[in-house]
């Protein structure tokens, strides 16, 4: 194992090297790891940045001191400050968590199964046919379906490829994560945004970007009690309940129609410059340049040329749908009335609670006091188990087809 103190670089110093990843104080290196990394080099995407969090939610029970394989690009020390979010994985309720979802999985492969890949193939199979007819009749009722379509894409597919739940073939997960350019976002962007930074920091006022992403229109933090340290803010109007539905709504044109995140290929400033700028991520944007201008000729002019849609309809019809449809599940999902609004904060209630909470929170449970799990089989079913979402939290390596399978057991746990 190479000497760990030959390296020591602070959190800052960190996003200056893209070709190191930081997991539970150590620095390894990611261009190494990444040749034989058994997900695939996907893992390049998390150069510069603290990886712990990730690395443990994807890895439930696994110590990355055990890992020779791990260990064998070690090339550092991470020294980590206040500033720094920490976190407990290995507390009593987290171990009572992993045993309990293992024991009620059994001997069952925790990727996707055989029901799984059939609704995929309807969902793939309906989209293509939906897509050929809003191009070659330009119909309202098409151009909606086909927008339901590419939501069921988004939620039922992709979104377990890009957790790497589909298959322990990373080609495969790779595949299907590119459904996310397939209905105008993209892959990579995606990820950073869900994968790196909303699941190992849920609800966080200044590490999750989805808790702030519709601020100022939407306010969804009550920044009048604190805890972030961030400047507080206000509705832009005070009756926001009322608009909600309509800002909501524009989250596809914004995204489809948002050039910058796949020219700078950085969705937020949590991603360091020397990390959009990466030989990795500057070979990802010819795709990505490709597939958006793919999704523009299909759904927007292919219809006003074929059928003449007007172009105003073409423009936005479909991924105003999509737009709808993914984040009334998402915004649910982690906005509700007593959700946790600030995570790291409840740490220092429980020191003064109970002696064994002492230290970092525990990650498993800020998990589930920042989710809501509403609905089961016919909810996974619609929402590709988007509705169990303390259960996809809490194992997000899980296949979303499993999630009603675990929902009794960790609800008992």
């Amino acid at each position: 194992m190479t000497d760990p103190e030959r390296l020591q670089l602070t959190s800052e110093e960190l996003k200056e090297r893209p070709d190191l990843v930081a997991v539970d104080g150590l620095l390894y290196d990611l261009e190494g790891f990444a040749k034989v990394h058994p997900g695939g080099q996907a893992i390049l995407s998390a150069g510069a940045y603290d990886a712990t969090a990730l690395f443990f939610s994807m890895h439930p029970g696994r110590d990355p001191l055990k890992s020779e394989l791990f260990q064998t690009f070690c090339v550092g020390t991470h020294r980590r400050t206040e500033m720094d979010p920490k976190y407990n994985f290995h507390s009593p309720f987290a171990l009572d968590l992993q045993s309990t979802v293992r024991k009620a999985m059994g001997k069952v492969s925790w990727y996707a199964p055989m029901g799984f890949w059939v609704r995929t193939f309807l969902i793939c199979t309906a989209t293509l046919f939906l897509e050929y007819r809003w191009v070659t009749t330009g119909t309202i009722l098409a151009g909606i379906c086909v927008g339901c379509l590419h939501a069921q894409i988004g939620l039922s597919v992709q979104h377990d490829a890009s957790h790497g739940a589909l298959s322990s073939n990373p080609s495969i997960n790779a595949f299907f994560a590119y459904g996310a350019d397939w209905i105008g976002n993209s892959r990579w962007i995606w990820l950073q945004q869900h994968i790196l930074w909303h699941h190992p920091h849920t609800n966080h006022q200044d590490f999750d970007p989805d808790a702030s992403s519709a601020e100022p229109l939407l306010v969804f933090n009550d920044y009048s009690k604190g805890g972030s340290g961030k400047k507080p803010v206000k509705p832009l109007v005070s009756w926001q309940d009322y608009i909600t539905y309509a800002v909501l709504s524009m989250y596809g044109p914004g995204v489809v129609y948002n050039p910058g995140g796949i020219v700078t290929m950085r969705h937020n400033e949590h991603i360091p410059e020397s990390v959009s700028k990466s030989v990795f991520y500057s070979k990802q944007k010819p795709l990505a340049y490709f597939f958006r201008l793919f999704y523009f000729v299909r759904i927007v002019l292919a219809p006003w040329y074929f059928s003449g849609t007007p172009l105003y309809i073409s423009f936005f019809l479909v991924n105003i749908v999509t737009g709808i449809l993914l984040t009334m599940v998402f915004v649910v999902s982690h906005n509700f009335e007593g959700s946790d609004r600030d995570p790291l904060k409840l740490a220092e209630k429980e020191k003064k609670r109970s002696k064994e909470e002492e230290g970092p929170i525990c990650w498993y449970k800020m998990q589930a006091e920042t989710s809501c799990t509403y609905g089961g089989t016919i909810g996974m079913l619609a929402t590709g188990g988007l509705n169990l979402q303390i259960e996809h939290h809490l194992f997000p390596r899980l296949s979303s087809w499993y999630y009603p399978h675990i929902q009794e057991s960790i609800r008992k746990c």
